[in-house]
């Protein structure tokens, strides 16, 4: 229970969290590291919905000090988890499974063995990347950030799915015709050229609305009042989420080609050749299990940028001053990226 100096019952000796804050230091790799791992977790995909709101209300009760008596404080950070997981930071909705970054590791597991092991043929490259930049899409939207959103904005959003979607399986089949020639472990890193490709064509297309009405940005990290929105901040941080699933993909996809091409020249390959799907799977599990929070620490969620970037698009860097008036200019102005 809450007691007078304003602690949890049960572990005087700590303070109370910040649930609408991450439980590390953000300005530290390491920091957003462990944030990542906390809030990717792949277990919070089995927890059911009501779960997840249950976990939601008892942070809102937590932060309004209304918190249940006896409460412990695993039972406030679990339950920080599961919301910080599962409700978009920008809009407090409940995010569907499937685009939560918790669902990276099953979902990516799957769909690189499937590109592994089926990339010979034509039909399975495209029924793989059909599915796999099907899912980029959906967690493109999922994560982007919300603070852009208008009512009309699905026909556009479906519009740039299917836009996505094509163009991402275009690329795959132009760098699978383009590898075939050169052999066979060459023919194996089509995938990943196509990955890339796909995350450089389907994040800019599903987040095209950023781009176009640009992202709030802030004077000071943290702060919650808006002095103008930026569509160099939005080119700027979907960039860094470009860079960011790439490199995320990048070990899984060029070493696990090459560890599997070695083995074939080993005697137990030969009588055992089937050993080559679960040691791909195991390889994956392994890379992505290490590459997803290690790939989304590289940046901060909410990033900085100097206000000089502004001047990229004078028009921004002249409102940016208005709003600014007789201040002095900040070193750093502060935006959402998004995941």
């Amino acid at each position: 229970m809450k007691g007078k100096s304003g602690k949890l019952g049960g572990d005087e000796s700590e303070d109370r969290i910040d649930v609408d804050k991450p439980l590390w230091n953000q300005d530290t790799y390491l920091g957003r590291w462990m944030h990542y791992a906390f809030i990717t977790d792949c277990r919070t995909i089995l927890v059911p919905e009501d779960k997840l709101w249950e976990a939601k209300k008892l942070c809102e009760d937590y932060k309004a000090g209304k918190e249940p008596e006896g409460l412990q404080r695993k039972d406030i950070i679990y339950a920080k988890k599961l919301k910080d997981s599962a409700f978009h930071p920008d809009n407090g909705e409940l995010m569907h499974v499937i685009g939560r970054m918790s669902f990276q590791l099953p979902g990516s597991v799957a769909l690189t063995a499937a590109m592994l092991t089926f990339y010979k043929s034509a039909f399975g490259v495209i029924a793989c990347q059909l599915v796999n930049q099907g899912l980029n899409a959906f967690v493109n939207y999922t994560n982007r950030n919300a603070m852009s959103d208008e009512p009309q904005d699905t026909d556009v959003i479906r519009q740039a799915f299917v836009l996505a979607t094509a163009a991402s399986c275009a690329a795959a089949l132009g760098f699978r015709k383009l590898f075939s020639t050169r052999g066979t472990l060459f023919a194996r890193f089509a995938p990943f050229c196509a990955v890339a490709a796909g995350n450089m064509v389907n994040l800019p297309i599903m987040r095209q609305r950023e781009i176009e009405r640009g992202i709030p940005i802030f004077v000071k990290n943290g702060d919650e009042v808006c002095i103008m929105k930026s569509q160099v901040a939005a080119v700027k941080g979907i960039s860094e989420c470009i860079f960011t699933r790439i490199i995320m993909a990048a070990p899984g996809m060029l070493m696990i080609p090459i560890i599997t091409q070695r083995m074939r020249s080993y005697c137990f390959y030969q009588v055992r050749p089937w050993v080559t799907f679960p040691v791909e799977i195991g390889l994956c599990t392994l890379c992505l299990l290490v590459m997803i929070p290690s790939a989304l620490a590289i940046f901060p969620q909410r990033n900085s940028m100097t206000p000089e970037m502004l001047k990229i698009c004078p028009e921004e860097y002249e409102i940016f001053r208005e709003k600014m008036g007789q201040r002095k200019h900040p070193d750093k102005v502060y935006y959402n990226k998004g995941l």
